[in-house]
C-alpha cells in the first residue's frame, strides 16, 4: 500500500521576516510526529515531509508530492505552540492556491490543526481542500485513509468536515483518546539534527543550537484565560497527562541515539505541584544527563524545592506567562493567579535558573501607564529573555468571540496579520491605543531592552561575550511593519510620543 503523506508548508520568511534565517528556531512539528506514530501503529503507512526543516519552497513540495502520487495528503496547520496554527494558515492557503492551479488534482487532500478545527467551513472555502479533520484526528485520518483506499464510508468518520455538493457537512468530534495509547514519535523521520533551538535557549553556547528536540508530558490546560487557544484542537478544556516513564524513555533515545542536549518541554503548563514532577526528576537524576531544557510554568504553580530539583536535572530556563504586571489588567483576561510574583522570581533565581518573561502589550484596558508598569518591572528584574507579545484574538477563543461580537475588530480577511514578526502584523487595539501604537510600543520595548547597557552587561557576565555580541547583532535587525509604514501620520506620531515617554522613564 502506498503511504499517506503528512506535510508542513514553509513560509517562514513571510512570517518571521529578517529573523527567519538565523534567529528563529526551527522546531520539529510534534503534532505531525504524533499523527505519524499513531497511524503507523494502526497499519496506515505514512511518509512525512517537514518543509521547514528541509527548507522546501511550495513549488518544490508540490513537485515532490506529484512524484510520490500518494493516495491521500494531509496538510498540517500547526507549529511549536497552539497559536501557530492560525499563522500557519498563510502557508496552507498559498499551497492550495498553487496546487489548485494544476490542470488535474491527482490526490485528495485534508487539512488538520487547531485553527481548521474551529473554522472548518471557512478553511474549506479558503483552501479548496477535500476534507477538514476536526479535533485530534488520530482515528479520523486512519478512517479517511481507508475511505480513499478501500471505500470505507465517509459518513461514518467522526470529526470529518467536507462539502457534499453544495452542502457543508460537519460530523461530530469523537471522544479524546487516552494518551497512553499514543506511541513515541519516530525520531528517525524527524531527525533532531535538522532542527535548531531558540537563540535565547542557547545563551552561553550560542553556536550550538542543533541537534534540537521537543518533548511533551501533557496536553491541554485547565485554566480559562480568554486569549488562549490551546484547547481548540481538543474541543473542550481538558488537562491530560502522559505517563512520565514514557517521557523519560523518549529522552533516553534522544540523548543516546541522536546526541540531543537542547530540549523544549512543549506543555503549556509543565511545572506544577504534582507528584509527576518528582517522578520526572527521580528518573532523570538516575541518568545524570547533561541537558539544557526549558519549560513553561505559572507564577503560582512552582515551589523552591521543585525548581531546585528541575535545575539539577537540566531545566535551565523557566518561561512564566506574566502577561501584565498590573493586577486589574490581569483580572480582565480571566487569568486567575494566586501568589506573589516577586517571590516566584526570587525562588527561580535562588534555584539558579534563567527566566523567560512572557508579557502582553495591548490587552483591552492597557494604556501608556500600564504598559510602562510592565516595561519597568522587566527592567527592574533584568530577565535574561523577554517575549513581548502584542495581543491577538485567535479564532476559537473567548477574546475573539467578544471582540468580533462587539465590533472592536472585523472578522479577519487574512491570517498573516497574526504573525508577530511579519510585516503584515496587526495586533488588537485597546480602549486607549490604536493597533499601530500597540505594535510600535511592543517593538520599542523589546529593542530598547536589549540595547540597555545594564542588560547587555548582565548577559555578558552570565553567558559570555559571544552571547552579548549575538544580542547586539539581533537588535540591529529591524522588523518591517506595514501598519507603521502606511498608518496615518497622526497615529504614528502619537505612537512615537508614547514610545519616547516610555524610553525616558
Amino acid at each position: 500500500m502506498k503511504p499517506i503523506c503528512l506535510v508542513t508548508v514553509n513560509v517562514k520568511k513571510t512570517l518571521y521576516g529578517g529573523t527567519a534565517d538565523q534567529l528563529a528556531a526551527v522546531a520539529p512539528n510534534i503534532p505531525m510526529g504524533l499523527l505519524d506514530s499513531y497511524l503507523t501503529l494502526h497499519d496506515v503507512p505514512v511518509e512525512i515531509i517537514d518543509s521547514e526543516a528541509e527548507q522546501l519552497g511550495i513549488d518544490e513540495l508540490i513537485e515532490r508530492l506529484l512524484a510520490k502520487d500518494p493516495p491521500l495528503v494531509g496538510v498540517i496547520a500547526s507549529g511549536a505552540n497552539p497559536s501557530a496554527s492560525t499563522m500557519s494558515m498563510v502557508g496552507v492557503i498559498r499551497f492550495f492556491e498553487k496546487f489548485n492551479a494544476l490542470k488535474q488534482k491527482p490526490f485528495p487532500i485534508f487539512v488538520w490543526g487547531g485553527h481548521p478545527t474551529v473554522l472548518p467551513e471557512r478553511t474549506l472555502r479558503e483552501t479548496g481542500a477535500d476534507f477538514i479533520i476536526v479535533g485530534e484526528g488520530y482515528e479520523a485520518i486512519a478512517d479517511l485513509y481507508r475511505h480513499v483506499t478501500n471505500g470505507y464510508p465517509r459518513e461514518a468518520i467522526a470529526g470529518l468536515a467536507y462539502y457534499d455538493k453544495d452542502r457543508f457537512v460537519l460530523q461530530p468530534m469523537p471522544e479524546l483518546i487516552s494518551l497512553d495509547k499514543l506511541p513515541a514519535i519516530n525520531w528517525d523521520k524527524m531527525n533532531p539534527a535538522g532542527y535548531r533551538a531558540h537563540n535565547w535557549h542557547c545563551f552561553g553556547d550560542i553556536d550550538n543550537r542543533s541537534p534540537y528536540a521537543i518533548i511533551w508530558t501533557n496536553q491541554g490546560c485547565p485554566y480559562p484565560c480568554d486569549f488562549c487557544c490551546i484547547n481548540n484542537v481538543f474541543g473542550t478544556r481538558r488537562f491530560r497527562n502522559r505517563p512520565m516513564k514514557n517521557v523519560v524513555a523518549e529522552i533516553d533515545r534522544l540523548v543516546n541515539d541522536y546526541g540531543v542536549r537542547n530540549v523544549k518541554i512543549l506543555d503549556e503548563l509543565f511545572a506544577i505541584k504534582h507528584p509527576r514532577i518528582d517522578e520526572f526528576c527521580d528518573l532523570l537524576e538516575e541518568r545524570n544527563y547533561d541537558l539544557n531544557m526549558w519549560c513553561f510554568a505559572r507564577t503560582d504553580s512552582v515551589t523552591p524545592e521543585m525548581l531546585k530539583r528541575l535545575k539539577k536535572v537540566g531545566v535551565n530556563w523557566v518561561a512564566y506567562g506574566f502577561e501584565s504586571f498590573d493586577d486589574d489588567i490581569l483580572k480582565s483576561t480571566n487569568k486567575r493567579v494566586k501568589g506573589n510574583v516577586l517571590d516566584t522570581v526570587k525562588m527561580t533565581r535562588d534555584a539558579g535558573m534563567n527566566i523567560c518573561a512572557d508579557v502582553i502589550v495591548g490587552l483591552w484596558d492597557d494604556n501608556e501607564a500600564t504598559v510602562r508598569k510592565t516595561r519597568n518591572f522587566m527592567y527592574d528584574n533584568r530577565f535574561e529573555w523577554i517575549n513581548v507579545y502584542p495581543c491577538f484574538a485567535y479564532p476559537g477563543t473567548p477574546l475573539y468571540d467578544r471582540y468580533v461580537a462587539e465590533s472592536i475588530i472585523e472578522v479577519p480577511k487574512k491570517w498573516d496579520i497574526y504573525g508577530l514578526y511579519s510585516r503584515e502584523c496587526v495586533p488588537l487595539p485597546t480602549k486607549h491605543l490604536s493597533s499601530a501604537q500597540v505594535l510600535h510600543l511592543r517593538d520599542s520595548i523589546f529593542e530598547e531592552y536589549y540595547k540597555e547597557p545594564a542588560i547587555l552587561s548582565m548577559l555578558e557576565e552570565k553567558f559570555g561575550p559571544a552571547t552579548r555580541k549575538h544580542v547586539e547583532e539581533m537588535v540591529r535587525m529591524p522588523l518591517q511593519r506595514r501598519i507603521l509604514e502606511e498608518g496615518s501620520q497622526d497615529l504614528f506620531r502619537k505612537s512615537a510620543v508614547a514610545g519616547e515617554s516610555l524610553a525616558a522613564t
